[in-house]
Parts: C-alpha cells; sequence; structure tokens
C-alpha cells in the first residue's frame, strides 16, 4: 500500500512538472475535442477540422498536390489574434504542396468557391518551432476560400 502511494505521489508530482509544451499539447488536444462537438465541424482526422461557410460548385474540380491555387487566407490563433490574411491584398498563388501539410490535406477537399473555417494542429503546422508572430504548439485557424484551380 506504501508502494503505491508514493508510486502515485511521484506520478503526480513528475505530471506537474512537466514543460509547457505537453500541458500545450493537451490544452491543444481539449481545443479539437471541445470543437467537435459543435455538429457544423468536420474532422478530417485528429487535429485537423474544418466547417463550411460557404459551398462553391459542386461540381467543380478538388487541387492536386502539383497544381497551383489562389485562395484568400485569413489566419488567428485560438485567443482572435491575426498572424496573416491575404484578405485586403491580392491572394495567395501557390503550389499546393508548398503549403503547411493541415492546409494541404485540407485545400485538396475543396472545390473552386469554397470557403471552409479550418482549424490545423501544430503538428501539421509550425510545431515546436512556430513562427515570427505564431508561438510554438499554436493551433492555426484559418478561413480559406479557394478561388481557382490551374
Amino acid at each position: 500500500m506504501k508502494a503505491i502511494i508514493i508510486i502515485s505521489s511521484l506520478f503526480i508530482l513528475f505530471a506537474c512538472a512537466q514543460d509547457s509544451p505537453n500541458i500545450q499539447q493537451i490544452q491543444n488536444m481539449q481545443f479539437f475535442i471541445d470543437n467537435k462537438e459543435n455538429n457544423e465541424i468536420i474532422e478530417i482526422e485528429p487535429g485537423l477540422q474544418y466547417s463550411i461557410v460557404k459551398k462553391g460548385d459542386p461540381t467543380g474540380l478538388t487541387p492536386e498536390l502539383s497544381q497551383t491555387i489562389s485562395a484568400h487566407f485569413h489566419g488567428t490563433l485560438t485567443n482572435g489574434e491575426v498572424f496573416w490574411s491575404s484578405l485586403d491584398t491580392e491572394p495567395l498563388e501557390i503550389e499546393l504542396s508548398k503549403l503547411i501539410i493541415g492546409c494541404q490535406k485540407t485545400i485538396s477537399l475543396m472545390r473552386e468557391g469554397d470557403k471552409w473555417m479550418v482549424y490545423i494542429d501544430p503538428t501539421m503546422a509550425y510545431g515546436e518551432e512556430g513562427r515570427p508572430g505564431i508561438p510554438s504548439n499554436s493551433i492555426l485557424i484559418f478561413e480559406i476560400e479557394l478561388l481557382e484551380i490551374s
């Protein structure tokens, strides 16, 4: 019995002493669990979700990774802070394969004219490294409007 109490105490102590990325990962998991409770949220895979803002042409094509897309992106963190937006400038024209994995997987399901809210776990974005304006282990939220595939 004493051994169980000591082991339990050590486990609790060790768990409380974990560094912040592990705490952040737990918070990120909870975000996706809570987000999925909204019946408008569609999960592509764990850590990658979207909701449809506007439907485009239902007979339109979906882009291949090797194709260039033209799209508007409005990116925010979970606290609402905007880290990047093309809404006030020109749409981004880029080969789909050059985007972060979360965007590649999501946009490859979109059709021209679709506008989606996309929720991306850091493992499919910038991870522990982060980027200027994007802290490490940040969930990215994008409003993406796929304008054209070429």
